[in-house]
């Protein structure tokens, strides 16, 4: 399978995917987007063969479907540099882009040094996956998934109605890392098409996860005190606590309903927003008689002020909640789905695995993919957005070790593309790059910060008469609740020029015609149809400029039956079947933390972007990308969809626990919410660990027994761990070579070694607060690193010079538009 067999965005380049299970995800994305990835593997295969969930009958290194997802589109060849160097470096001299994944605290070998690859490849975009970055007093740190998600932030803030943490049962942390690497590597890829060179990527999936707190983690920083609630047991709001919204009374994820069979996932939300959906699901029961009377005259948009006078009562709201909760026990997840689109309730179907495949959505997208493995048929998730015909390759199934061997000899014998003129620009890789930004709240705004922090001209549009979510979400300076300073909002916006419009004006949408004839790519995040309905959707802003790429973000996407949902990333994550796999063994799940369907988003739609923008540049053709966040979501379920398919096991919440370690979990340590996460990867992992606890149990010596006794083994260690401070025993465990993390608090994020060796809080001058934190881009470019040369814009702070410098328009005209409310 040559060059010019593939199809994709991608397909004249070679990717050359040298990666363990922490790594895999960033050459399938490759390979999705058309690449030749080769995935070079050890004489005893990739470790990713060795990953849970596992089939339980086939042969050990074929039984992985962990490798069944993230190797599929892939082809395989085996070789030991150490052994086979003329081999390497024929590869590595045939290869655009290499992705490794060698932690330096597990030694990495000299053959993946910088330096030399760059000696033997110049134009080589070389790109390494560190659990914690190649740089910082943490890089030796030996890893976990659990390990991570204690140290990004992300397990901190997702708990049970005890206050215990918890991660998704499905591990996630590797998988942000790599999905930001495939984007990473294609940013350096566009700068290598102007300069000829090639250079370093350094991604940190550590720095990949505080994207998952939405903003939390830069509390500390501007100086929010108690931004998250200190977890505890449910005690209810208006009692010594701050109102909660969502209208359950107490501080807690009170919007799992059950239903007929099973859950759904519905906040009754108060407030001029959020309230309009309460608003219609009372309505509706009214309509079918099933409203008290004393509830009928309830306003949910203004409710949240009669509850400050006293005028309503917390058992008042109780009393409703308990009547919604009867009245939706009659109803099956698919009518509630139904009456989600008819009516606009805000409310969705929480799946399981099951249930995403059998998705009807999911099925008229075509987005599941059917492949012929070695051991027969199995599904994956496929194509990441709808776009052009041709965008995407053609799914194939994981490679048997060294299936290609011959071909892969064969046809890397010599670079697959003409070397260039090397120009060694000084420039930043996305340079020129023109771009109008229409997107809101985090999935879509992120793709143009990442844009913009390597050179890319990004205009955002929003208007101050319709003030964008993120604005209102916190963390604020000082804890003042202003919508012009707002951290969540500035980490998303960032060095982006900022132009006021009101849309629903016709003037405005004339404006936005003429930025995007001007652009090279438009991000939106509107209702599907809502840009057509204004006259500007794809077809009519592309008939002036067809080599546009047009990005649309939508929670379910712009086809199919269930388009014109409306929800938010909880709504994404309910429907992807993340709400179904976070909780405590045997109890109902509590679900992630935030729009998690919105963090996962961006990873893809950057690389997306950056494939159609190279497609581009060979054909002059653009594309129309529509990403469904959902889709992007259950990318990151791809093991499980595939087990599933074969096996008919669907996973569940299975609290800390893991499949193939033990003990994995997260543990109290001696104080005030201290916690650690300890992940015990093999057997003389487990001697050390015992010998430091004082455990002599002869039975748990292997993983069988000590899978065995799961319950008592976690009740020895817990309190083993309750004796000790929290520091003293991370930096212990780690001496002993035992992967281990303490909980990193808010307070303690900005401030963390790591974090801080690697600059991740980047403080920035904001014009009407002083100054703003902001995360910094999870990875560094060797040559052409991120530069930070704006802070997020305040209301029409860019208005003239977008309006004169860039569209010509007169000042009379301008004048005239901001008289009659147009730039609002």
């Amino acid at each position: 399978m040559g060059n010019d067999k593939r199809t994709g965005f991608l397909g004249p380049y070679r990717v050359l995917d040298v990666t363990d299970h922490r790594g895999l995800l960033a050459g399938h994305i490759l390979a999705q987007l058309g690449a030749d990835v080769v995935q070079m593997e050890p004489p005893g295969g990739s470790d990713g063969r060795h990953q849970p969930p596992f089939h339980p009958s086939w042969p050990d290194g074929e039984n992985s479907f962990y490798w069944a997802a993230y190797a599929s589109g892939k082809r395989s060849i085996v070789c030991d540099p150490g052994v086979d160097r003329e081999i390497w470096e024929q590869l590595v001299l045939s290869a655009d882009i290499l992705l490794d994944s060698a932690a330096p605290g597990e030694g990495r070998p000299d053959w993946l040094d910088p330096a030399a690859l760059e000696l033997l490849n110049p134009r080589l975009i070389h790109v390494s996956i560190t659990p914690f970055g190649l740089t910082g007093p943490k890089k030796d740190w030996l890893d976990s998934e659990i390990a991570l998600w204690a140290a990004g932030g992300p397990l901190l803030l997702t708990r049970d109605l005890e206050g215990r943490p918890l991660r998704i049962s499905v591990p996630q942390a590797y998988l942000h890392g790599a999905a930001t690497a495939a984007g990473a590597a294609l940013i350096a890829h566009a700068e290598r098409v102007r300069s000829g060179v090639g250079q370093h990527v350094d991604v940190s999936i550590l720095q990949t996860l505080p994207q998952c707190t939405l903003g939390a983690v830069l509390a500390e920083s501007i100086g929010h005190p108690n931004f998250v609630p200190k977890p505890g047991p449910v005690r209810a709001a208006g009692k010594g606590g701050p109102m909660d919204l969502s209208g359950s009374g107490a501080l807690t994820r009170r919007s799992k309903w059950p239903v007929a069979d099973g859950l759904a996932e519905m906040h009754l939300a108060m407030g001029p927003a959020t309230g309009v959906s309460s608003n219609k699901l009372f309505a509706w029961m009214i309509e079918e008689g099933q409203l008290a009377e004393e509830f009928h005259g309830w306003d949910w948009t203004t409710l949240h002020e009669r509850l400050e006078s006293g005028e309503i009562t917390w058992e008042q709201i109780e009393e409703a909640r308990n009547q919604v909760s009867a009245f939706l026990m009659q109803f099956r997840k698919a009518d509630l789905m139904q009456v989600a689109l008819d009516r606009g309730i805000r409310i969705a179907p929480i799946d399981t695995i099951a249930g995403l495949l059998a998705n009807e959505q999911f099925a008229a997208r075509g987005f599941f993919a059917q492949v012929a493995g070695t051991h027969g048929e199995y599904t994956v998730p496929w194509s990441f957005a709808g776009a052009c015909p041709g965008a995407f390759a053609k799914a194939t199934a994981a490679p048997a070790l060294d299936a290609h061997r011959e071909a892969i000899l064969a046809e890397w014998s010599q670079p697959d593309q003409p070397a260039q003129v090397v120009t060694r620009s000084n420039g930043q890789p996305l340079d020129g790059l023109k771009v109008l930004d229409l997107a809101w709240v985090v999935a879509g705004p992120l793709i143009g910060r990442s844009l913009a922090d390597y050179g890319a001209t990004v205009i955002r549009v929003e208007s101050s008469k319709r003030v964008e979510t993120a604005r209102l979400m916190g963390p604020f300076p000082g804890g003042e609740y202003d919508v012009h300073r707002c951290a969540l909002y500035d980490t998303c916006n960032a060095g982006k020029l900022g132009l006021t419009l009101d849309l629903s004006r016709p003037e405005a949408r004339e404006i936005v015609k003429s930025l995007a004839r001007w652009a090279d790519v438009v991000v939106e995040s509107f209702t599907p149809g809502q840009m057509a309905k204004w006259g500007l959707s794809y077809e009519d802003l592309s008939k002036d400029n067809p080599g546009l790429v047009m990005v649309s973000t939508s929670l379910t996407g712009q086809t199919g039956p269930f388009a014109k949902y409306s929800g938010y990333g909880g709504h994404g994550a309910a429907i992807a079947g993340f709400q179904n796999i976070v909780g405590r063994i045997g109890a109902d799940p509590v679900g992630p933390y935030g729009p998690y369907t919105d963090f996962v988003t961006p990873r893809f739609g950057i690389a997306a972007t950056l494939a159609a923008l190279d497609h581009r540049r060979r054909t002059g053709l653009g594309c129309w990308l529509d990403m469904s966040q959902t889709e992007a979501g259950v990318q990151f379920l791809a093991a499980q969809i595939a087990e599933t398919s074969v096996t008919g096991r669907i996973q569940g919440p299975m609290g800390n626990r893991d499949l193939a370690m033990a003990p994995h979990g997260v543990f109290r340590a001696e104080g005030d919410d201290a916690w650690i996460a300890i992940a015990v990867q093999s057997d003389e992992q487990w001697k050390r660990l015992a010998s430091l606890a004082g455990i002599d149990e002869p039975e748990w010596a292997t993983i069988e027994g000590r899978k065995r006794d799961e319950d008592e083994l976690e009740d020895r260690i817990g309190k083993w761990c309750e004796k000790h401070d929290v520091g003293t025993l991370e930096q212990t465990l780690q001496d002993s070579r035992i992967p281990a993390h303490r909980l990193v608090t808010i307070e303690e994020f900005a401030n963390d070694p790591q974090i801080a060796a690697r600059g991740h809080i980047v403080e920035m001058q904001q014009s009407l607060s002083g100054l703003m934190a902001i995360e910094a881009s999870p990875f560094m470019l060797s040559r052409t690193p991120a530069q930070y040369v704006r802070s997020a814009p305040h209301f029409g702070r860019d208005n003239l010079l977008v309006l004169t410098d860039i569209l010509q328009l007169d000042a009379k005209l301008i004048s005239s538009l901001g008289q009659t409310g147009v730039l609002s």
